[in-house]
């Protein structure tokens, strides 16, 4: 009689999850629970379209690449049109800042208040954030530019801290109005 030692094949690892919102750009969007700033979730299918026909970069699916950017396209989202900051996923609530040009760090709770263009642009001669909220500063930029699309070009470095290269465009379709100092 003969004895065989018999192994149990080795399971593969299965390889982590990812949070939606990395795999997918739309994925915050879907968020039916949250609060949303006019009451439901805004309508980005004109300006991904815009992006989808007129990106430089085709990132392989679930590549940093596109991990990077489908996070910073869920946040923009959120912090646009999500105005209670615990409905946010795509940030650890209680380390988030974010810092322009070297300025100082500034809280969410910051750029929930003053608005997202009016956080990341300085005053200048072109635009004054002191002469417009949260709501007329996106109907300022919406009215000038109904698509804005973005993407990212380049991924520098890896996480936890990832430096990246990235690209903001879109048509003029009206004139900007503006109000500065």
């Amino acid at each position: 009689m003969a004895a065989v030692d018999v192994q149990q094949p080795v399971q593969p690892e299965s390889a982590p999850s990812i949070p939606d919102y990395l795999a997918d750009p739309d994925a915050v969007l879907k968020d039916v629970e949250s609060e949303w700033r006019y009451g439901r979730a805004p309508d980005y299918s004109k300006t991904r379209k815009v992006y989808a026909e007129t990106k430089q970069m085709n990132h392989v699916a679930g590549s940093l690449e596109s991990m990077v950017e489908n996070l910073v396209k869920n946040w923009e989202v959120e912090a646009s049109f999500k105005p209670v900051l615990s409905d946010w996923r795509t940030v650890d609530h209680s380390k988030y800042t974010f810092a322009i040009n070297g300025g100082p760090p500034q809280t969410a709770e910051h750029m929930l208040k003053v608005g997202t263009y009016n956080a990341i642009i300085a005053p200048n001669e072109y635009y004054s954030p002191n002469f417009s909220d949260f709501a007329s500063s996106h109907k300022t930029f919406k009215r000038m530019m109904p698509t804005f699309a973005w993407e990212v070009l380049e991924v520098y470095s890896g996480p936890p801290k990832v430096a990246f290269k990235w690209r903001h465009w879109g048509t003029m379709k009206n004139d900007y109005v503006g109000f500065n100092e």
